[in-house]
């Protein structure tokens, strides 16, 4: 017999997952990440699928810190002109 597999829409899902900290969760835990785990369990080669969500992962991660510097060097240039225009 087939394994069956699960991973329903949690309710209100659908409007976090398109937020900044929504798409942050998925670093944590995902759906996706859980169902490619289960079936390479079950005895399926899943490493391509593995690889390209890990670097999608990977690339959120990335810009989110690069985001983060970004806006903490803007807060300082922002505190450096309001000090020049005092």
């Amino acid at each position: 017999m087939p394994q069956q597999y699960h991973h329903p829409l949690e309710d209100g899902f659908t409007d976090k997952i398109h937020t900044p900290a929504g798409v942050r969760s998925l670093v944590e835990r995902s759906h996706l990440m859980d169902l490619l785990r289960e079936l390479e369990k079950d005895g399926h080669d899943v490493s391509g699928a593995a690889a390209e969500l890990v670097a999608l992962v990977n690339y959120v991660t990335s810009s989110q810190v690069s985001m983060r510097d970004l806006q903490t060097h803007l807060d300082y240039c922002t505190m450096q002109l309001r000090q020049q225009l005092k």
